[in-house]
């Protein structure tokens, strides 16, 4: 999957709850977290596969649930601890959905997906990746790169404007002496 099929995976159901739960978007923040969370396991797998050869795939460390479930776990925890468990969850939900969007094949084809063992990592030797190149992996068209462009565009752009207009409503007054 694409980043921006990963991002909107996570975002649309995050959007449809808010507005029927709260009547209102997401807000900056929230969005924001989404869209790092969404991302990471392939800003973390891809470069250590396909440019440093350290993973013989971009899909095992940050992919596995096995590394990942303990990490947002404790993700979660200290979130929480510091008042912020709501961010935790969502930052969680994101990552999950990022897995989920790879390994959705799972459900058809069972332990025949060739990259089923990647999602138990270090307990299952992974496969590797049969195309460990971002050439390979990059888009065909400029149309099909302007999409994912203009998704995170919109998603970055409303997430700045939430955060400006949300300091703007708040005003600090500064003693002079």
């Amino acid at each position: 999957m694409y980043p921006a099929g990963h991002f909107l995976l996570a975002v649309v159901p995050l959007t449809v709850y808010t507005v029927a739960r709260w009547r209102r978007l997401p807000s900056g923040p929230v969005v924001l977290l989404l869209l790092v969370a969404t991302q990471l396991p392939d800003v973390i797998d891809k470069p250590l596969a396909w440019t440093f050869a350290i993973l013989p795939s971009g899909r095992m460390l940050a992919h596995s649930l096995v590394v990942s479930l303990p990490v947002l776990t404790v993700v979660v925890l200290l979130a929480a601890h510091r008042g912020y468990g709501q961010y935790g969850m969502v930052f969680s939900a994101g990552y999950l959905s990022h897995i989920a969007g790879d390994f959705y094949p799972i459900v058809r084809l069972g332990m025949e997906y060739y990259f089923f063992p990647n999602l138990f990592w270090p307990l299952l030797a992974a496969n590797p990746d049969r195309t460990p190149s971002f050439a390979a992996h990059s888009p065909d068209s400029l149309l099909s790169l302007a999409v994912p462009l203009i998704v995170f565009g919109v998603a970055v752009s409303y997430s700045l404007v939430t955060v400006y207009r949300s300091d703007k409503r708040v005003t600090v007054e500064i003693p002079l002496r």
